[in-house]
């Protein structure tokens, strides 16, 4: 059981937190995923693409591509025998916008952004910062507004990136796996974005602790192989999931959020209804922490992309 956090360990996480400032009026819905994820793969792609093609399918740089890999990374059953169920494997970054309830802004407010890269997704944060600085000058995504700065979202002070003069000052720092200092038995998750995971094939309106860390650890089992240079197989994951199922949910309250985003891809609204709230529950929660304290990063469930399943883990020995 020790060497589990390996999993963890063999995966790049950098979070970042991207403070912007508004040029002009912008407005925006109360939850802001959409705004800022709505033109993210077509600037990244603007930025990245060398073929000039309408569409990715059938082009012969696609294996290289830093936009299919963000946006659009194949699966290669042969690669990735753990993906054969899925269409697409999940995208190396987490996108949580601002979590205030502001729906019209000033010229020269500030917005705060988080950026969670994995993977080799990290390599990539010079295209992260020129798409968002492509979105804040277009104007079309709430309103315009500048780069300011991107900091560390660990200790929200290392800088590494200035917005005024353009300059890098460092890789991004990685999160970083550890052991719980004490035995952990008691445990408080907070949801502060819409949370939505299925449960038997159905969206999930009442979550419990074990349809969550079921969720997560599949969420962290898929990014492992895929981008920690994992193997797929799923012998690690068994005894983390028999502990989760031993777990009790003590109290719980969540409550419906309804919103919608609507796809440039798709071309129509897509619901993305999920929940909101709290669970607390109790149980040998010692050898799960790592991974909760990294789904505070990765996020749970649906639409991470989008900001959804954000948490917040209070933990204690009693």
């Amino acid at each position: 059981m020790a060497g589990q956090p390996e999993k963890l360990a063999c995966l790049r996480v950098a979070p970042l937190r991207l403070r912007l400032e508004t040029r002009g009026p912008f407005r925006t819905p109360e939850y802001k995923g959409a705004v800022f994820r709505g033109g993210f793969g077509k600037f990244f792609r603007e930025l990245v693409c060398t073929t000039g093609k309408p569409t990715c399918a059938g082009c012969p740089e696609a294996s290289g591509c830093r936009y299919s890999l963000v946006f659009e990374t194949p699966v290669i059953p042969e690669k990735f025998t753990v993906l054969r169920k899925y269409s697409h494997a999940p995208h190396p970054f987490v996108l949580t916008p601002p979590l205030d309830g502001r729906t019209a802004l000033p010229a020269g407010a500030e917005l705060d952004v988080e950026l969670t890269l994995i993977g080799p997704g990290v390599d990539y944060l010079p295209y992260f910062i020129g798409v968002f600085e492509m979105l804040g000058e277009s104007g079309r995504f709430g309103g315009p507004f500048r780069v300011r700065e991107a900091v560390s979202a660990l200790d929200g002070r290392e800088l590494v990136y200035e917005g005024e003069s353009r300059r890098w000052l460092g890789p991004p720092p990685l999160w970083r796996p550890g052991s719980a200092p004490q035995p952990v038995r008691r445990l408080r998750l907070e949801f502060l974005t819409p949370l939505r995971i299925r449960t038997g094939g159905r969206y999930n309106a009442s979550p419990d602790f074990v349809a969550i860390t079921h969720a997560l650890l599949r969420r962290i089992h898929l990014l492992a192989a895929v981008y920690g240079g994992g193997d797929g197989d799923a012998g690690w994951l068994r005894p983390l999931l028999k502990q989760a199922d031993a777990v009790v949910t003590e109290r719980a309250s969540f409550a419906l959020y309804r919103w919608s985003r609507t796809s440039g891809r798709q071309k129509r609204t897509v619901p993305m209804d999920g929940v909101v709230g709290w669970l607390e529950a109790a149980g040998e929660l010692t050898e799960l922490a790592p991974y909760l304290r990294a789904g505070e990063w990765l996020q749970v469930g649906s639409g991470t992309s989008l900001g959804m399943g954000k948490y917040r883990a209070s933990m204690s020995a009693n």
